[in-house]
This record gives structure tokens, sequence and C-alpha cells, in this order.
């Protein structure tokens, strides 16, 4: 990994876990997106937390980061930042956590807490009147540590079914699905490796298809490499008009 790329991967994870990009609320349930879906408009989220509350009605949301970046490339710092996040959740009474991002929840299970993705519970607490009028045509991608979560990725299809979108899917998909490239920080620590990946998986998409999935990650990486990107939140909510740290900054202070 060249030093620009430790030194930014460290500042990113160093802000992360510092108090000021950390609330997290007094309550049993929280909503916890993850690092890089905070980084879309708060009403995204807000309609994401609003449909939640119908299956969990004391759930609120959490912005707070799981240390994924730091177990890939920093693992000396890991049981720290572990420590510092497991005092705190339970200082605050939290028991369960829905999260949006694949990689939180391996990484939260991991850490011994009970981790409730929130697809399952879009897919049997959504309506018709939820969605917004977004319409196009996409092509799916099912993010590695979903390959083996048969209860994700069959969620996701009932939500794009309900959802009524023009969807495929590539070749390799669900238990077969390819990597994007990013798996384990692979584009900070090889980033040649990472872009043939990228490249790999990118040759199954049509080029007049939308990229689609439940990783924000995923679409971060596609979108490097110049596709166009449709976070799952997305097609049910409406695009986001802007990604970044102020979306960010806004959803932990709101």
């Amino acid at each position: 990994m060249s030093k620009r790329g430790n030194m930014v991967v460290r500042i990113h994870q160093a802000v992360s876990f510092h108090a000021f990009m950390t609330r997290i609320p007094r309550t049993e349930a929280v909503f916890w997106p993850g690092c890089a879906l905070m980084t879309l408009d708060p009403a995204i989220l807000n309609r994401t937390l609003e449909v939640l509350k119908r299956a969990e009605p004391g759930i609120q949301m959490a912005a707070a980061c799981c240390g994924n970046p730091t177990a890939s490339l920093f693992p000396e710092a890991l049981n720290q930042r572990k420590q510092k996040l497991l005092t705190l959740l339970e200082s605050k009474g939290v028991k369960r956590i829905y999260t949006a991002c694949p990689n939180c929840t391996l990484q939260l299970r991991k850490f011994g807490l009970e981790v409730i993705p929130i697809w399952q519970v879009l897919a049997e607490c959504l309506t018709a009147d939820d969605l917004s009028a977004l319409s196009g045509s996409y092509v799916w991608h099912d993010p590695c540590p979903t390959r083996n979560d048969h209860l994700q990725q069959e969620a996701v299809r009932k939500i794009l079914a309900l959802r009524g979108c023009d969807c495929t899917e590539p070749i390799h998909t669900g238990c077969k699905t390819l990597c994007c490239g990013n798996r384990k920080m692979l584009h900070c620590t090889n980033p040649e490796a990472s872009r043939k990946i990228r490249e790999k998986r990118l040759a199954e998409f049509p080029e007049d298809r939308t990229i689609a999935s439940s990783c924000e990650g995923c679409l971060s990486a596609f979108r490097g490499a110049g596709r166009d990107t449709a976070h799952l939140l997305e097609i049910l909510f409406g695009k986001s008009k802007s990604r970044g740290w102020g979306n960010r900054i806004k959803n932990t202070w709101k």
C-alpha cells in the first residue's frame, strides 16, 4: 500500500471513530447504515428508518463505524476500537443492530452482537405507497459478504419484485457472485489486482444498464470505473442528490 493510501485510510478511521462522528442513541434497537451509506441524502435514510419502525417502533439511527477497514489494514488498532464501540453500545442499552452495509453485518457479528440485516425487514414491511417514482433499467450485483447469505439474497429480490423495476442479473450472481475488487481493502493494498478483479466483474454488466446493489462500497468502485449506479435504497426512495462528508455530518447530527 502506498504511503498516501495508508495515510488516507488512517485518517478516515481516526475521524470515523472520533466522538464527533459517533452518535449512539439510548435505545434497545438501532438502524446502522454504515460509513459509506451515511454519505447519502438524509431523506433516504429517514424514509428507511420510518419503514423499519413498523417492525421495531423504538428504533433510532446510529452513526458509527464498525471498524472493517481497521480490521483489514491496521489490525493492531482493532481491539481498542472494538472495546470502545462495545462499551458505548452497552452504556446506551443497545441490544439489536439493524444493518444496511454487508461489511458492517459481518464485522459486528464478529464482535458478538445481535445483528439483523434490514433487507428482510423491508421485504416484509414495505408497501407500494412507500416507493418513489424512480424508473430505469438495472443489473443487480450481490456483494461478496452476502455470497452465502441466502436470506439476504432472497430479501433483496423480493424487494426488487415489489418495486417492479426492470432488473436483470449477470452470469455470476447469488452464491456465485464476483467481487467488485474492494474486498478486504484490496484497492488500497494492491490497486492493480483490484482493477483486474473489477474489470472482470464489470464485463458481465450490460453497458446500457445501471448497476444496482445493496453495498455502497461496491457501487463506489463501479462509479470509479465510470459506470452509473444506484443503491437499493435509492431504487426504493429516490436518487440521492449528492454523496459526501457533508451528508454524513448531517446524518450524524440531524
